[in-house]
């Protein structure tokens, strides 16, 4: 067998060199994106009995918003914190929502917003997410993670002691590593891709990340929350991913080749012993006997794992230090290390995983599925954005019809007003031109003249001659009638009043 560290031609992938998987996630498993979500990336929303973050597109509500006085303030100030306080008060999810992940507590839910909407919280209320398209806003698992986590169970397997030997020297420790897969330019690890694994909307939750310690009396360091993917077991789309390895398996220097099955067994005895060891360590603790029991059906999936169709591994964050260093290495970490876990909400750890061989058959139409409810879930986002811009156009309508209609009346009681006014000024400037009797006349027999006027002008009516008294008479009468004074039942006084007018009418 030729020393494969030595070979500079290309690799050869053959149909047999595509071995697709099925990812069943053991506990929940968080990998970060590299950089963590700020309350002006995301709000968090009550939607029914629970509640979601939603990664929004600040950037085009800005926009949209930058009219209204406390958001213009805010943003000419650079007041950051009224500034997301303010997103969160009246961003509308439905119009700028990117992507949903439900929150698995209402109390993390609450607690993330009570730190917003406080300006003056210490906390930043950020987010870790897991790493996402920037196309589709789906997340993934990064086959690079995989791959990284199935290298360190390699690299264990074959060290015996030599990285340990050469210590912190990096120039003999990178000679060493050498001697294991050999050089960058043929490294053994080239023989082995694996793909990124799309995760369909709705599948990851937002939970809390918190440190247990060995010693319960001691409080935790406080972490970041984080996005995860969820056990198996709590249900959803089964997730694919396809492994590509060389025909021939992955060449070692001195002419060793590791298949499939190989690197089974290798990553089995590697990360179930890390398992046991943490198992034991820290959840047959009375402070964590509830883990322990969670992790159950964990060990006995463990168990049942078959090596040659099966790769166990912990991927992601919050592995723990015994997870990605070899025995025999010592960790180059902190003080400290190994005296605490990270737990999802309190009650798993994160990352185990495996990767289990399928058909082709089944990867094509798990893929397929996944693929369908990432556009099913983007249509959907398009829909409500739809209907929810339909919504705001009708009511805009709705609104400029009100006030268009309020404005007309508006316009028309001016103008009713303005009438009223040139009516009176008509009037006024017809009764200047009047001799004062005739004045007196005309001022009862307008149709909003009071009683006492027309009292005046009966006091006067045996002072005026002619026309004039049956013009009087005749305008006593009108304002009379209009004021319920001239028939029924009157006073023998105005039966006087009335009897003289009527005399003068001829009536």
């Amino acid at each position: 067998m030729p020393d494969r560290s030595q070979r500079s031609g290309p690799r050869r992938w053959t149909r047999e060199s595509f071995l697709p998987f099925r990812l069943e996630a053991l506990t929940p498993v968080f990998i970060g994106s590299g950089s963590d979500l700020s309350p002006l990336e995301y709000v968090i929303r009550q939607e029914g009995d629970v509640y979601a973050l939603h990664l929004v597109d600040a950037a085009a509500w800005l926009q949209a918003a930058q009219d209204k006085a406390d958001i213009r303030k805010a943003l000419d100030s650079g007041e950051m914190l009224n500034l997301r306080s303010l997103m969160d008060e009246h961003l509308d999810a439905a119009l700028y929502s990117l992507a949903r992940v439900a929150v698995s507590s209402a109390a993390l839910a609450e607690n993330l917003r009570a730190h917003i909407k406080n300006p003056g919280s210490l906390s930043n209320a950020e987010v870790q997410p897991l790493p996402r398209s920037p196309v589709t806003m789906a997340p993934y698992i990064p086959g690079s993670s995989l791959k990284g986590a199935l290298s360190t169970a390699l690299i264990d397997g074959l060290d015996h002691g030599g990285l340990r030997a050469v210590g912190r020297d990096n120039r003999a420790y990178a000679d060493e590593m050498k001697r294991l897969l050999g050089s960058i330019r043929n490294h053994s690890m080239q023989a082995l891709k694996v793909s990124d694994i799309p995760i369909p909307p709705g599948a990851t939750r937002i939970v809390a990340a918190a440190e247990a310690r060995l010693n319960p009396e001691k409080p935790g360091t406080p972490k970041t929350p984080c996005e995860v993917l969820p056990p198996a077991a709590s249900g959803g789309l089964p997730l694919y991913g396809r492994l590509l390895m060389d025909a021939a398996g992955i060449g070692l220097p001195g002419g060793k080749v590791l298949s499939f099955a190989d690197l089974g067994t290798i990553c089995k005895n590697f990360y179930e012993k890390r398992f046991r060891e943490e198992l034991g360590k820290f959840y047959r603790l009375p402070h964590l006997a509830e883990v322990g029991r969670r992790l159950k059906p964990v060990l006995s999936r463990m168990e049942k794992l078959d090596p040659q169709r099966e790769l166990l591994l912990r991927v992601g964050h919050y592995s723990h230090v015994e997870c990605v260093t070899v025995s025999a290495n010592a960790p180059r970490s902190r003080k400290g290390a190994g005296k605490t876990r990270t737990l999802a909400d309190r009650e798993l750890p994160f990352g185990w995983v495996v990767l289990c061989r399928c058909e082709e058959a089944e990867y094509k139409d798990g893929v397929a599925r996944v693929e369908e409810a990432i556009k099913n879930a983007r249509r959907e986002r398009e829909q409500i954005r739809a209907v929810r811009e339909e919504e705001i156009r009708r009511a805009v309508e709705e609104q400029r019809k009100r006030a268009q209609a309020v404005a007309e009346a508006r316009a028309k009681a001016a103008e009713e007003q303005r009438r009223k006014e040139r009516e009176a000024a008509e009037r006024e400037a017809a009764l200047a031109a009047l001799s004062p009797e005739e004045r007196a006349i005309a001022e009862v027999a307008a149709p909003d003249a009071p009683e006492e006027r027309s009292m005046e002008l009966f006091a006067r009516l045996d002072s005026l001659e002619g026309d004039l008294r049956v013009k009087a008479a005749a305008a006593l009468r009108d304002c009379w009638q209009r004021l319920g004074k001239w028939q029924g039942k009157l006073s023998q006084k105005q039966q006087k009043k009335v009897a003289k007018v009527k005399q003068l009418l001829g009536e």
